[in-house]
């Protein structure tokens, strides 16, 4: 069973389409936190981001920002990743594309 997203995502975003993106064994991996805390958190120990916590509520503002992630070619989302955690729940973005246009 995978990570619950069924609530509010909250992620990364820089000027207008800019998203976080790792690469990470060989793979293009973004971000996404279940909680407003855990994205703070994670920004506090990267400020050199310049990045900001963006929330997303509705089915067509998650299926905008999964469709960027792929335009982007990420593969894969961590979900609620802490700095310094060495392992993080990943969720593929084309199946969470899927799930937030069947919601």
């Amino acid at each position: 069973m995978g990570p619950d997203l069924s609530g509010t995502w909250y992620v990364l975003e820089g000027d207008p389409g800019e998203h976080l993106v790792v690469e990470a064994l060989g793979e293009r991996l973004s971000g996404v936190w279940t909680s407003r805390e855990g994205a703070e958190a994670f920004l506090a120990h990267h400020p050199h981001l310049g990045m900001r916590v963006a929330s997303l509520e509705s089915r067509a503002l998650k299926e905008a920002f999964l469709r960027a992630l792929g335009m982007l070619q990420v593969e894969a989302v961590m979900v609620d990743y802490r700095p310094g955690a060495h392992r993080a729940q990943v969720a593929r973005v084309k199946d969470l594309l899927e799930e937030v246009r069947r919601a």
